[in-house]
């Protein structure tokens, strides 16, 4: 090789690694730069339905719009909701739907209601029902019946009773307390004209110890509202 050769070789690889510790440079600003600059920041975002995941990608929460509602899942399989509501879905590790916040909007009237389950069935829930007319009807909390975690989910429907609610019916504020059988036991109600009254029931629904006393205490108890 010959002494130009050799020369201009050696200028090449020269210029090669002043290129190649540019290059670096470079790079190593352009991260520098990416680590210091703020996470992205959106205004309004648009979308039809989210899913939030775990880092190993099950899904924990879900927000969707009516079309992209997701069904119940319990136990690997999905049932069929009654109306198909907006909102948002609560699911365990698992994958089972554990409660959730529902927004219907039908000609019958809205209904918001939060809930959270048991394993095979709804727990406790908070609800409001407005009329087509677009007049308030009720809102309330609802505790039902637990039913054991090993009862398929038809059958705990079946079954499963509301224990205890506290509610405002057309104004009338109510706390109801059943017993195993879904049946009022005890009823506290304030009525929309300031009227006070405590009732306990037997398990016929006959009115055992009212106060104050009424006169149809002993009545059939489709006579006691």
């Amino acid at each position: 090789m010959s002494i130009q050769e050799t020369t201009r070789l050696f200028r090449e690889m020269r210029l090669l690694r002043y290129y190649a510790g540019a290059m670096t440079v470079a790079f190593a600003a352009m991260m520098l730069a990416a680590f210091k600059s703020p996470p992205p920041h959106f205004e309004q975002v648009s979308v039809e339905r989210l899913n939030i995941v775990d880092a190993d990608g099950a899904t924990r929460i879900v927000i969707a719009n009516q079309e992209r509602f997701p069904p119940p899942m319990l136990n690997g399989q999905t049932f069929k909701r009654a109306v198909s509501p907006a909102g948002l879905v609560f699911y365990d590790r698992k994958g089972n739907e554990v409660g959730g916040l529902a927004l219907t909007d039908v000609e019958a009237g809205k209904i918001s209601a939060l809930a959270f389950d048991n394993p095979n069935m709804d727990a406790i829930g908070l609800m409001t029902r407005i009329g087509a007319d677009g007049e308030p009807i009720s809102s309330g909390l609802q505790i039902n019946q637990a039913m054991p975690s090993h009862l398929p989910v038809l059958e705990a429907a079946k079954r499963t009773t509301r224990r205890i609610a506290i509610q405002n019916e057309h104004n009338n504020a109510e706390i109801l307390m059943a017993d195993a059988e879904g049946r009022d036991r005890i009823r506290l109600r304030v009525d929309q004209e300031g009227q006070a009254r405590i009732e306990v029931l037997d398990a016929e629904g006959r009115t055992v110890f009212s106060a104050p006393e009424s006169a149809t205490s002993t009545a059939d108890p489709a006579q006691n509202p």
